[in-house]
């Protein structure tokens, strides 16, 4: 599985991280399928309130709100445009999951509400103007492995 982020969207994330500084954010995942396995991040949303040094809160409402916004601006062409993932930072820690980030992720993806196929994790850092980042792919049968991400992406 290859995701690749929008140029657009990594100016917004590396803005977002300097806003944060120390403190963890995150967000939601959103874009559309180029083909099998394939996929471009087109909106990457971005919490309001941010979470402490060493964790971030998922705020369902904010979440909500922001699944909403993105279906109807796709009018909610499901096959194409879809919810990829999460995301969050580790401003102070590796670009790795944790053990609570994977137990999150299992959750999500088990979760009987849950009408996708996989969810993607995406954690990033700001390395003074570099974004550090790493993606790894969930999915409601228990596989979880690394996966491929394209940072400084033309919008094709």
């Amino acid at each position: 599985m290859k995701v690749r982020l929008a140029r657009g969207e990594i100016e917004k994330l590396v803005a977002a991280l300097k806003r944060a500084g120390t403190r963890e954010i995150g967000g939601q995942l959103f874009g559309e399928q180029l083909a099998p396995s394939d996929f471009l991040v087109t909106n990457l949303t971005i919490q309001a309130r941010p979470g402490t040094f060493a964790r971030f809160f998922v705020d369902l409402i904010q979440a909500a709100r922001d699944a909403i916004r993105f279906f109807d601006q796709t009018e909610h062409r499901y096959t194409r445009y879809n919810y990829i993932g999460e995301w969050h930072s580790h401003p102070s820690f590796a670009v790795q999951p944790s053990g609570t980030d994977i137990e999150t992720m299992r959750t999500l993806v088990r979760d009987g509400e849950f009408k996708g196929s996989f969810a993607v994790l995406m954690i990033v850092r700001l390395d003074v103007e570099t974004v550090a980042s790493g993606a790894w792919v969930f999915d409601p049968r228990g596989r979880e492995s690394a996966i491929t991400l394209e940072m400084d992406v033309e919008r094709q």
